[in-house]
Formats: structure tokens, sequence, C-alpha cells
């Protein structure tokens, strides 16, 4: 009988439910953390003793933060609180996770993929599939978690911690969906990470050499992915047997297996047609009937996944028809032979094959697409597998231009990782082979050589967006990377006549300011050909905003840390030649586009900044004229940020753009490098920050207010529900603030009666208190020690 799902159980409960433990004390328990950073009050810690740190040691960190009682491998008498004593942790993490949340995997269609290629695009169809027409569906993996369309979670491991899986599954099921796609992988077999998991049908794909570093053997290997199978967690299983591997796991699966094939006997015989760039066809025999299935994938190496959703889906009750429809619309995951190219003669490939297996396919399917020269961009990952480096340069080598580059080489020393992989390139072919240490480097050398019917592989890290220098995290994504430098070819400068702009607001934690910013852009008389928002993947309602626009907004989620990083993927996604930053915490005057795009047409110039009105700006000349800025005065653009300036998009790309692992403070050396490509010109057309708006910093406010509340009020009285009504409140209270400050009272008066006239006096209670939680943390932050308040910022 399925268990219902309900959070929270008492210790006792989670005692009976584990058999050997003991307990001391009793709690009622509400969420699992394994983590102490992340507990929440009522939570039940898990002191998971791991390969570098005890997690017994963040037990007392745990209480303090409300964690109601703890699970240990030894009592810790120190702590005066109920505590639950195991064996294993790490092996009672599941079940007790299951029994926390409710055991969601019960009520929900969850499916397992394993396989060391192709996890991410099957579970990517399968949601495709289990979401149907109407539903919604999940996906956990290497990419993230989701919820239909919606991040939920990001996590550097593709399945994760037990906590963490059974809080995603939960949240999944309280939200409707109908099922779920997990990648399951060896390590997470291994260390009981989806023990408590119950599986509806079970995926194999295939078994190729990776992670021997930690199992040790092939047949280890394939011992951990086995253990999906077993009755205990698994109800049926579709397994391929391509491989000897997964012929052995058919005929040994104690659970009912459908086995196919493109080229051994099985009960489904699949054989795939290339389509080139329009995908594959993928056709499934059964011996008496057979379906045909067109879906956007590219390259045969899909036809296996796509093969396995159509199964697994016909093995959960899902109409073949309906099944059919989802996969031949289903998109391929991020990272996943991602085209960065648009309608150049060439092709340029962002894809994560990091395994020689997938590697191979790739260039394999590269070569059918080329007319020309197959070129390839790779590194190989640090602290992992050293094993696979010459054989992927091997591998490699099978293209006609490889750049040996670096990954994230963690602690290891770069040019060694390299070294090791041309030890396994073929003497024949080393002249093929460069090295480049700098991936932008490398990734800007294949692209500046691309000719009419080239294909280039950038491969290794696909949807990932930053590297790993020793304990250091970089920024970094291979596609970001790959359009800034297709941007900087000369064949892509702009004509002197073309004037098109795109807006980039880099939003996050942006929720309240940025329905006005971006009304800011949308109401300029210059009117922008494009408008786009870049989310970083948190879930604070920015990328919901940005999709309430429709049409008139692009919104590019782009995980990743800092704005500069963030700029750089807007400018990375724009069209046009011209491309106009605004911060989503700030407003636009309705001709300053008009103007500064005039400017620089005008002067001929690569940059246009203006001033703007935050705190005490920089001395500037005064006038009204376009003002050329010299090297010397460059360093004053560092206090415009971004928000006040048009550049040119080629420019941009062949300055390299931000150095995305910085913050904005040092923005300022961007404009010296474009300086070198053209005049750097100064416009005074302020912009507006609703900083100023609350603070009052500066009477320059009341040349603007008349635009900024028109642009506001228009754009916030169609904003929908209850949270519309208080944004609304809460930007009628900040003007007021902000005006009654600049001694305004009457545009004071104003807005307290426009409050009183459309009935969000009721919505002010909220509104206030938003307003004063920023001011009150800014207070006891400036009471910490300096190591305090940057920890409490990072908190």
């Amino acid at each position: 009988m399925a268990r219902t799902a309900q959070p929270g159980t008492s210790l006792s409960a989670l005692a009976e439910q584990l058999g050997t433990c003991e307990r001391r004390g009793e709690a009622v328990v509400t969420g699992v953390s394994a983590d102490s950073r992340r507990i929440a009050p009522g939570d039940l810690f898990l002191a998971v003793p791991g390969a570098h740190v005890d997690g017994h040691r963040y037990a007392a960190d745990a209480v303090g933060r409300g964690a109601v009682a703890i699970v240990v491998e030894r009592f810790l008498d120190e702590l005066a609180v109920p505590q639950l004593r195991v064996p294993s942790v790490a092996a009672a993490a599941g079940p007790i996770s299951a029994h926390a949340y409710g055991w969601p995997s019960e009520q929900l269609l969850v499916v397992g993929v394993t396989g060391t290629n192709g996890k991410t695009t099957t579970c990517q169809l399968l949601q495709a599939c289990l979401a149907g027409s109407a539903g919604v569906a999940g996906q956990i993996g290497t990419t993230g978690t989701f919820l239909g369309g919606k991040r939920l979670a990001t996590s550097a491991l593709s399945t994760p911690e037990a906590p963490e899986l059974q809080r995603h599954l939960f949240s999944m099921l309280a939200a409707g969906a109908v099922g779920t796609a997990v990648e399951v992988t060896s390590h997470a077999l291994d260390r009981h990470r989806v023990d408590g998991t119950r599986f509806r049908v079970g995926i194999f794909l295939n078994l190729s050499p990776e992670h021997l570093d930690y199992h040790g053997s092939m047949e280890r290997y394939f011992a951990a992915k086995s253990r999906l199978f077993d009755p205990s967690r698994c109800d049926q299983a579709v397994i391929c047997v391509d491989s000897e591997w997964g012929a052995r796991l058919a005929a040994s699966c104690r659970v009912p297996v459908t086995t196919f094939s493109s080229r051994r006997p099985a009960d489904f015989r699949i054989t795939c047609t290339s389509r080139g760039l329009a995908g594959i066809t993928v056709v499934i025999d059964d011996g008496s009937s057979r379906v045909e299935l067109a879906a956007p994938l590219i390259g045969p190496v899909n036809a296996p996944n796509v093969a396995a959703a159509y199964l697994a889906s016909l093995a959960l009750g899902i109409e073949a028809d309906q099944a059919r429809a989802a996969l031949e619309r289903c998109p391929p995951p991020p990272g996943r032979f991602e085209i960065v190219t648009t309608d150049e003669p060439y092709l340029v490939v962002v894809d994560y094959a990091h395994t020689p297996d997938a590697l191979e396919a790739l260039v394999d399917t590269a070569r059918q697409l080329a007319t020309a020269k197959v070129r390839l961009v790779l590194g190989a990952r640090g602290e992992r597998y050293a094993a696979k480096r010459p054989q992927m340069a091997r591998v490699a080598s099978q293209a006609d231009a490889v750049v040996l580059t670096t990954d994230s080489p963690g602690a290891e020393d770069p040019s060694t990782i390299v070294g090791e992989m041309l030890a396994g390139v073929p003497a024949a072919r080393r002249e093929r082979v460069s090295v480049e240490l700098s991936r932008e480097s490398a990734i800007r050398r294949g692209v500046e050589v691309l000719g009419p019917g080239d294909v280039l592989l950038v491969s290794g890290r696909g949807h990932e967006t930053h590297q790993r220098f020793g304990d250091r995290l970089v920024p970094f994504d291979d596609r970001v990377a790959a359009r800034l430098a297709l941007a900087a070819r000369p064949a892509r400068r702009p004509s002197p006549d073309d004037l098109r702009v795109s807006v980039v607001i880099p939003a996050h934690d942006s929720e309240d300011t940025l329905p006005a910013a971006i009304s800011s852009a949308l109401g300029q008389t210059r009117r922008p050909d494009e408008v786009i928002v870049v989310d970083d993947g948190s879930t604070d309602g920015t990328a919901a905003v940005a999709r309430s626009f429709g049409e008139a907004v692009r919104l590019v989620e782009q995980p990743c840390l800092g704005p500069s990083a963030a700029r750089n993927a807007g400018v990375a996604a724009a069209a046009s030649p011209l491309v106009a930053f605004l911060d989503a915490d700030d407003l636009w005057q309705e001709s300053k586009l008009e103007r500064q795009v005039a400017a620089l047409a005008e002067h001929q110039a690569v940059v246009c900044a203006s001033d703007w009105v935050r705190g005490q700006p920089p001395p500037l000349p005064a006038e009204l004229a376009v003002t050329s800025i010299s090297t010397d005065d460059l360093l004053v653009l560092n206090r415009f940020q971004t928000s006040t300036v048009v550049v040119r998009r080629d420019a941009f790309a062949d300055a390299r753009g931000f150095s995305p692992q910085l913050d904005g403070a040092e923005d300022w050396d961007l404009w010296l490098r474009l300086s070198r490509y053209g005049p750097v010109i100064k416009l005074d057309a302020p912009l507006v920050s609703y900083r100023d708006m609350a603070t009052g910093y500066s009477k320059d406010l009341r040349r603007h207010h008349d635009a900024v509340l028109q642009i506001v009020r228009r754009e916030l009285l169609s904003f929908p529900g209850p949270r519309g009504r208080e944004l609304r409140a809460w930007h009628h209270l900040r003007f007021a603030i902000a005006f009654a400050r600049l001694g305004d009272r009457a545009r004071a008066r104003e807005c307290l009666s426009t409050l009183r006239s459309e009935r969000l006096l009721a919505a002010t209670v909220p509104a206030t208190v938003n307003l004063l939680l920023p001011f009150l943390a800014g207070r006891m932050r400036r009471r910490l020690p300096s190591s305090d308040a940057r920890a409490a910022q990072e908190a």
C-alpha cells in the first residue's frame, strides 16, 4: 500500500522505521538536512562522516540554527538535544529523509536513468513525455532540478544527496506534478543517495570507462549501476543491450525487463536516420508493429535516448501517441550539441562530451554535418579519472584541428593535465594539435580560423557556468565565450547606418524593481529592438516578471556569479549591433536611449556613457554637449557601473567583455580596453536610481519625477494579483518618502492620496516592512566587525 505524502514525523517513528538504532529523547521533525548551513528550524541534522570532513563537527552549529534533533554514529553528550544513533548515517539518510517527507516517490511516477552517457538528454525527453499536453513533470540531474520550465535548484551533484532529493520530490508532488525523471549516478547508488526512493521504471543506457579512480574496476562500476534495478527500489527495467554490459544486466535482472538494441537480439529493434540539423528519425520495431519518431536531436548517438524514453513511457502507461508527440517537440538539454551560431556559413557547437565514447560520437556527428573541416577545443577535468586523458586526446585527434586547453583544473596544474593528454596523440596526427591553456583564448582561436562549411566543437563543459581553480570558482561559460568571439569577427562589424539596439538588464533579487526598469526601456522615445533580461537562476521571481511581458522581453536564464558575468551573457545573446545596459534597480528617462545612440553614431564612438544621480558623482563637465573622455579620465566610468552605457557589440567582443570574476568594482578596465577601438564619450543624460528615490540623495530627481512616475504607474497598474497591489503600494511609499525628503510636500501628499484612491492602504504593511528591512540590515552590518559583516552578506 502506498504511503501518504505528508512532511513531518517524530524521532521515535524514524527509529521504528530504521530498526537498528538507539534513541535519546523525542522531537517532531519537519525537514532533514546534512548541511548545517542550510538547517531551518524544525529540521533533523544528519551528521554524515565524509571522506574529508566529519559531519559530527558541525552538529552544534546545526543545533544553533534550529535543528531539533541529530542523527549520529556516536552520541554527542555535550549537546542537550534529542539524538538517534545509527551504524551508518550515510546508509540511513535515504530512508530517514523519505520517511520525513512522507515517501513522495510512492505518489509520483519516478523514472531513474543510469549509464555513462546520455542520462541528461533521456531525462529531459522523459519529462516531456510525463508532462504530456496538460500536466507538469519534474527533472533532476546534471543541469539542475526543474518543475516544468522552472528551475528549482542547481547542484554540484547529478544526483542530489538524499535529503535534498526527497525534499525536491515532495515539492514536486505538492505542486501537482505527475512524475519526474532522475539521473542516477554510480556514486549516488554506492553512497545511498537514492535509498528510500521508489522507481516505477529504471533505464540503463550504456557503460564505458569512467570514474574508475573511484570504483577501481569496470566490474565494480557495473555492480554499482546494477543496484538501481534491485526489486527493493525498482518495479521494471528498460535496458539497452547494444553492449555486453547491457546484455549481462538484462539477463540477471530480477524485475520485468524490456530490452532494445540497434545491433543485438532484443524485444525492440531500433534504427536511426539522420536529418542533419533538423534532427533524427528513430524507428522502433518489435516485429509486429513499428513506430517512427522524428526527434529534434542531432546525431544518431541520441537514438538510444529517444528509444529509452519512449519505451519507458509505454511502461508507465502513457499513451503511445502522447509520448510520440512529446518526443517530437522536445528540444535538447542545454549544452548538448548546442549550436551557438545563427546564420553564419559555419557551425559552432558547445557539447558536454567528456568521455572517449561521447567525444568520438560528437566528432562523428560533426563529420556528417561539415562540408569542410571539423575543429575541436577540448580540455580535461582536474582531480578526476586521469587515465582517460590520453584516450580523450587520441579520439580528439580524429578532428582536422585540435586546441587542447584548460577545463576545471581544481588543484592540479593545467599544463600537467594537458601534457598527459598530449601523450595520447598519435605521432602521425601531432601536427593537428596545438595547446592554449587559456580556455577563452582557445575558443577565440578556434572561432577566428573558421571558414565556410567548418564545424567547431567546444567540448567537455556544456552547460557549466564556472571553472574551478584550486578553491576558487571563476565564472566561465563556453557558450558566452563562443558568442562573444563570433561577434568580434570582422564580418560581424555593424555598418554606420545600423543603429539597432539590444537592451540588456541583469536581474538578481529584483522582482520588485524589474517591472519599472523594463517599462522604462520599452517606453523610450527610440524603442529598442529587443529587451533581454538575464536571470541568474535564483527563485526570487525575476524570471516570472520577465515572462509577464510576453514577446516584448526575451529571458536568458544564465546561472552566473556576479553582474559582470550576467552582462557578458546578455551581450552574447544580443542580436543587435549596439547594446545598452540597464540595471534592474534603475530607470531611464524617455529620451535617454535616443540621445545616446545619436551621440554614438555622430561621433563614430564605440561607447557612449552618461552621468547618473546616485550618491555624489565624480566631477565631470556640466555642459550638455557630448564630451570626449581621455584615457586618464576613464577611471570615472567605474562610478557609472554599466547602467549608463551604450556600447558597440563587436568592440565589446573584441575587448573580451567584462572580466567575469569581477563584481563590478573594476569594470573600468573594460573602458580602457575599449578606448583602443574608438572614442569613448560622455553624454549628460542622467540615470534615475531607485535608491535615490528612497533616500533623496540628489535634488536632480525633480527633473525626472514626472516621467518616472508615469512609467511606474503605467506598469504597476497592469501587474496582476495581490503581489501587484503590494508592489504599487511599495513604490508609492518610496516616492512619498523621496519627495518629502526633497521638501516637495505636494508631491508626497499626491503619492499618499494615490494610496487611498487606489485602495492600497491594506498593502502598505508588507510594503513598509520591505522598505525597513534593507535599512535595518544595513544598520546591523555597520555594527558588526568587518569579517562578520562579510560573513553576514554571504549568508
